[in-house]
């Protein structure tokens, strides 16, 4: 089954990253930074399956060009004798040379400590789709999503064959001018008043109103940079400040934009799979799911555990022990909620067969001959047109029924909120480097966890019992629903002349579709007055312990006190 994942990351100089290495290592090959000399070495990766470099339009396309004097000392190298592949292998290290030349031209450009270098991107492939289909639908996506946005794309497929084929890309963060040139990131313009829905304020009249005459479109009310005594400030040249502000020249930093490439990819991947594998961008919360979350495990968590079950190591990892948990508290919920939804269509189902006979109660016969003209009216049997009953009377037979499924929804509900709370919990402190004091609070949710699972197994099963209970009155209900369906086929199929006759002079009373209707209504009378009775019984078993217990404490407090006086008492002489 397809699974949706999707992460994007900065590689920048602040946290110390290198975009050579990066690209190196979504490649599995050998890149040179020529900024610092390092050579990034990563050709014992065996799972890169295909590597590509989609350039922008407006990418200078010498970038492309491979000297012939490179593709020699290839054909030279150990790598490219020992090839089963030559022609692969050669068509290999000219994409990663015109990668090596678009990253290194990169940090020729950023050259600021914290400059951000690229956008990384990591997700996941559908393992229904074919290789080849991998590769085409992925290309789609990134041509559409960013290449033809401006940006240069470097991605390739990793796929270790265990069920996890992903894509790694890389994309450039500074667009490129129709000359070929790089542009800005960033550009300087004055800041505007603005309304309350950031709209910039248009008023001509204004005295700081300002609009340029190359491109009139840009305008606006400009904000004077004030002093310590509210006087606008002026520069060397006796020129009037003005607040300015940096925006963004692309827009690709908008935050917003995170959201529109995960939709896009989900949208991509459902286009392309059936309808019971498609997949969702959102979380569960917002999908409305009852449903917990787990946790990204990683690479690092699954070799902790291999170690572990082979007895190398004492402790598993805390990643691997917390979904399984999470995954035994889904199974048990996903369990009820199942259950929960067959009794609801159910019950649904056998309450419009129940209104459907009531409301043919006493007001029809098998053939339609004596049906009165006011049936299922107010007026003659207390009811109104939807056959509902009339005030002072019971509409819904099977309303315990309603009440108790309600009551499961709640129980439902609470339990996975509060396994949420444990489980954000351990995420929480489920850091790298944490301290000791982390560790502990890590291992008491854990412990938490567990217990909440231990007590929610004795009221899931509780309600399963009731769910079963719902399930086998339905059952009575639906053979009595069966009995009504044969005098309808009998009445649709007609019968002979004189029986016809015969029932037509009967009375009412004597009728047999009349005596089985009736005897249906009876049936479920019953049942509706034994699910109340059963709910009587639990209250006023419940308040007889309660009064016993309310007993036994008065009576040891009475014994208590009769100590303490003779106590007292034998102090006094």
């Amino acid at each position: 089954m397809a699974i949706f994942h999707f992460t994007v990351k900065i590689v920048g100089r602040s946290k110390g990253k290198s975009v050579i290495s990066a690209s190196a290592y979504l490649n599995g090959d050998v890149m040179k930074n020529e900024e610092t000399g390092r050579i990034s070495y990563y050709t014992s990766k065996k799972e890169v399956v295909y590597t590509s470099l989609m350039m922008c339009e407006n990418a200078p396309p010498e970038w492309l060009h491979v000297p012939e004097e490179n593709i020699k000392r290839f054909q030279q190298s150990i790598r490219y004798k020992r090839a089963d592949d030559k022609d692969a292998a050669l068509e290999k290290f000219k994409i990663t040379f015109q990668k090596q030349r678009l990253w290194n031209e990169v940090l020729k450009i950023e050259k600021n400590a914290d400059a951000q270098l690229g956008r990384s991107f990591e997700f996941s492939l559908p393992k229904e789709w074919s290789r080849q289909e991998q590769i085409d639908y992925t290309t789609e996506y990134i041509q559409k999503t960013f290449v033809d946005e401006g940006m240069c794309a470097d991605w390739s497929i990793h796929d270790k064959g265990d069920g996890n084929p992903h894509v790694h890309l890389l994309v450039t963060m500074r667009p490129f001018n129709p000359d070929h040139s790089w542009g800005n990131k960033e550009v300087k313009d004055w800041d505007f008043v603005r309304d309350t829905d950031g709209n910039i304020v248009v008023d001509e009249s204004h005295p700081d109103w300002w609009q340029d005459k190359k491109n009139p479109d840009r305008h606006g009310i400009r904000i004077p940079v004030l002093d310590e005594n509210g006087v606008q400030k002026v520069g060397a040249r006796n020129r009037k400040q003005w607040k300015r502000v940096l925006t963004d020249a692309t827009d690709w930093s908008n935050p917003k934009n995170c959201e529109l490439w995960r939709s896009e990819w989900a949208k991509t991947c459902n286009r392309h799979l059936s309808i019971d594998n498609h997949i969702d961008h959102r979380s569960y919360e917002r999908q409305g799911k009852l449903k917990i979350p787990t946790i990204h495990e990683g690479a690092d968590a699954r070799k902790i555990e291999e170690k572990y079950l082979t007895g190398q190591i004492w402790n598993g990892s805390w990643k691997v022990e917390e979904n399984q948990m999470i995954k035994k508290q889904n199974a048990l919920l996903q369990k009820v909620i199942t259950t929960f939804g067959k009794v609801s269509g159910a019950l649904s189902i056998w309450k419009e067969w129940l209104n459907d006979i009531r409301r043919k109660q006493r007001s029809n016969s098998h053939d339609g001959s004596n049906d009165y003209t006011d049936r299922g009216t107010a007026e003659y049997h207390g009811r109104d047109a939807s056959g509902d009953t009339g005030k002072g009377r019971e509409a819904d037979v099977l309303s315990g029924a309603g009440r108790t499924i309600a009551a499961i929804r709640e129980r439902i509900v609470r339990a996975a909120t509060n396994l949420t709370g444990y489980r954000r919990t351990v995420d929480a402190s489920g850091r790298k480097d944490r301290p000791d004091t982390e560790t502990h609070r890590r291992k008491s949710a854990m412990a938490g966890i567990g217990t909440e699972i231990e007590q929610r197994e004795p009221a899931i099963a509780e309600t399963e019992q009731r769910i079963t209970e719902l399930e086998q009155q339905l059952e009575k209900g639906r053979l009595i629903d069966e009995r009504i369906k044969k005098l309808k086929e009998r009445r649709s199929t007609g019968r002979t002349a004189n029986a016809d006759g015969a029932d037509a002079g009967r009375t009412r009373p004597e009728r047999p579709d009349y005596q089985e209707t009736e005897s249906a209504a009876r049936r479920i009378a019953d049942l509706e007055r034994e699910v109340k009775q059963r709910e009587q019984s639990r209250e006023h078993s419940s308040l007889k312990e309660r009064l016993e217990e309310n007993k036994r404490i008065i009576a040891e407090r009475e014994r208590e006190n009769a100590h303490r006086k003779g106590h007292d008492r034998g102090m006094s002489r």
